[in-house]
């Protein structure tokens, strides 16, 4: 039935709200495919596009979830969109100029889709057959979480990338003052100003589109609603009850205070002095971390040595550019960064690590071995982005000399679930003050046998923000602690996400 209520617009529930529930809350929610019958520049012909968002545009925008390039001269910029409404979809005509066709005939205003249509953007134009798979594999759930996610970010952030780049760039730039004047250098100067310019046009429009983005998610796991469900069934079984772990490792019950005590003078509390950022010129500019107009917020972490001489930490504590997105939050100062390391100027971090024996490390991040590769995008400039998140790559390793913990690779990919760990760190900052350096003890139980993922999956989960990069032991057959694994991240209230030590073998 050809209806028009009211006119299409693009809304932030039918992109952001849809794609977070995509992920998270698939259920029994049904997705449909759109396939490209032509080869462009940005679709092969053949290619089958999941689509899990209500609503999505197709055109020659930037911002459309279906792009075409310019060489389609008759498919306008925002075109069509798809529309879900209840348990259907709709197609719907935006361009006022060029038409759309639906098995051949024009849509006025819009028209609902079957199984096995056609959608046509012009006479002439690309085709597109719209499927609706069958059956289990037509609902959500059955893709996998990490290509959900994956078109969480290409569905659900596409029509708003601008706005949260233009808006990250300002607010550094009103925190960071004076320290960043080397935008004022080359070609850098023009694009900044450009990017002031529009910034002062959509102010209002900008703040309120920022607040939905800021809750992209950070973990790489498995299906959330089964983790979920081990995680319920572990926890409400008594303690006595929890499996004895296998692979040489002991499940541990009570806290060894003497076990602990021989670990704490190798484990390190890491705090940020500062950047030194490099043009493609060659000038160097220097980023204190502290309180003041012209110095940006540091951020703290934990590191450990290792008895064969190396320090280890996680990568997202030396190079937190790579990390912009955190706990559900946009880190202004590492976006920009981040847009800075990947776009021809070198960024380098300054650290200095301390432990409970007085040892004093002053370390850089070019100093350290890590996967610097993620998931790239680009902003609407052009700019190349490269986005990590919590994994088997967040670690990094230096070679610095002296003795430290034992560690078991094995182990660490093997794991029984149940199985008590120790962690050890400065959560918050807590145990780093003017009495000393002395790491906080912690805990976590194993909630999967083996590796999810490439990662040690925990409940009971007790460390915070300042654990990252700490080490995760195990008690081993002689009652003696050993590195399993380095603290990355976490899911929720108490899932914990550790990245097993064989990584760095």
């Amino acid at each position: 039935m050809n209806k028009a209520d009211k006119p299409y617009r693009q809304t932030l529930s039918g992109s952001i709200k849809a794609g977070m529930g995509a992920v998270f809350s698939p259920g029994s929610r049904r997705y449909y495919i759109l396939e490209h019958k032509i080869t462009s520049k940005y679709h092969r012909a053949g290619e089958a596009q999941e689509i899990i968002v209500d609503n999505i545009e197709l055109g020659r925008d930037s911002h459309c979830q279906v792009r075409f390039d310019e060489s389609f001269v008759t498919v306008s910029r925002h075109h069509a969109a798809i529309v879900r409404d209840g348990d259907m979809w709709k197609l719907v005509q935006v361009s006022k100029t060029n038409s759309t066709l639906l098995n051949g005939r024009p849509v006025t205003t819009e028209w609902y889709l079957q199984n096995g249509d056609e959608i046509q953007l012009s006479v002439n134009g690309p085709k597109l057959g719209f499927i609706i798979p069958a059956g289990k594999k037509g609902t959500v759930g059955s893709i996998a979480l990490t290509r959900r996610l994956s078109l969480f970010r290409q569905q659900a952030l596409r029509p708003y990338k601008t706005a949260l780049a233009v808006l990250a760039t300002i607010l550094l730039l009103l925190a960071g003052g004076g320290g960043y004047a080397m935008w004022r250098l080359g070609s850098e100067n023009s694009r900044l100003n450009l990017a002031m310019e529009e910034s002062v046009r959509r102010q209002t429009e900008l703040q309120m589109q920022n607040d939905s983005i800021s809750r992209e998610v950070v973990a790489r796991t498995e299906d959330i609603s089964r983790m979920e469900a081990r995680l319920t069934e572990l926890s409400q079984r008594p303690q006595h009850a929890l499996p004895q772990t296998g692979g040489g490792s002991v499940a541990s019950v009570t806290v060894d205070n003497d076990a602990i005590n021989r670990c704490i003078g190798q484990v390190y509390f890491i705090a940020s002095l500062g950047y030194e950022v490099t043009t493609s010129e060659g000038k160097r500019v220097t980023i204190e971390c502290g309180s003041g107009d012209d110095k940006v917020p540091g951020w703290c972490g934990t590191g450990f040595m290792l008895d064969d001489g190396r320090f280890v930490t996680a990568h997202h504590v030396v190079e937190p550019w790579f990390y912009p997105i955190s706990g559900g939050e946009v880190d202004k100062t590492a976006l920009q960064l981040n847009i800075w390391a990947n776009n021809g100027c070198k960024v380098e971090a300054v650290l200095v690590a301390m432990s409970s024996t007085g040892k004093r490390l002053t370390l850089r991040s070019s100093q350290f071995s890590c996967i610097r590769s993620g998931k790239e995008q680009h902003d609407e400039e052009g700019h190349r982005i490269v986005i990590k998140y919590s994994g088997p790559t967040d670690y990094a390793v230096c070679r610095v000399g002296g003795s430290g913990l034992p560690y078991n690779g094995t182990a660490s990919r093997s794991l029984d679930r149940g199985v008590k760990l120790t962690v050890l760190g400065f959560p918050l900052g807590i145990g780093a003050d003017s009495n000393g350096i002395k790491p906080i003890y912690g805990s976590a139980i194993t909630s999967a046998d083996g590796l999810t993922d490439g990662m040690i999956l925990t409940t009971d989960t007790n460390y915070e923000h300042g654990n990252s990069g700490g080490p995760v032991l195990m008690t081993n057959a002689d009652g003696d602690l050993e590195v399993v694994g380095i603290v990355s991240g976490s899911v929720g209230n108490n899932m914990g996400l550790i990245t097993p030590i064989s990584v760095i073998n």
